[in-house]
């Protein structure tokens, strides 16, 4: 296990990633518009009235800033999908890879965990991908230059799916990952196999 500290690393580096996210930025955006928040942590997405009140709050937030000469809330939700959001999504996808590989050192991982792990790094990606758009489609419909204008209603509905299909993702990777490391616990296994 000593020589995959650089993997377990990756996951502690991720998670402290995701608690500043969680616990700092995130917070500190939702809090400048009225405590809603924003898409990237509502699981089931906005719907159109949310997505409507939520557009509504940044707009005024917005206005409220620009009149103090301050950045506002949509530029600081911009600034995160280009800085710590940016690098998140690769670092949690390697990461899920990891956890993945690493239940497989049972010398008898099968091929049922040999499938599961495949699995995982497919789901990985998916999810990756997800969260960029996600991210893309978000900055389209709340950031800066997108509150000159109403809300784009055909967007609503799409940036709902990436969110949901995000987590779904990350759930079934986890899903997976835990059957695999239940299995290795269960044969007692020490050693990594070759894939």
């Amino acid at each position: 296990m000593k020589r995959f500290w650089p993997g377990w690393l990756l996951c502690a580096l991720t998670a402290v990633l995701f608690l500043y996210m969680a616990a700092f930025q995130a917070p500190g955006i939702s809090s400048q518009i009225d405590g809603m928040k924003l898409p990237d942590v509502v699981v089931l997405g906005y719907d159109l009235e949310g997505a409507r009140a939520l557009h509504a709050a940044f707009k005024a937030q917005q206005a409220a800033a620009d009149a103090d000469g301050e950045m506002s809330a949509a530029a600081t939700y911009l600034s995160m999908h280009q800085g710590s959001d940016l690098l998140f999504p690769p670092m949690l996808a390697a990461s899920l890879a990891f956890l993945g590989f690493a239940g497989l050192r049972a010398s008898s991982a099968g091929v049922g965990g040999r499938i599961g792990f495949r699995m995982v790094c497919a789901l990985a990606l998916v999810y990756m991908g997800f969260d960029y758009l996600e991210n893309a489609v978000a900055d389209t419909m709340f950031g800066p230059a997108a509150l000159e204008s109403d809300l784009n209603t055909e967007l609503v509905p799409v940036l709902r799916g990436l969110t949901i299909g995000k987590y779904l993702a990350i759930a079934i990777a986890f899903i997976a990952i835990a059957a695999i490391w239940i299995g290795h616990l269960k044969r007692g296994g020490d050693r990594f196999t070759p894939l």
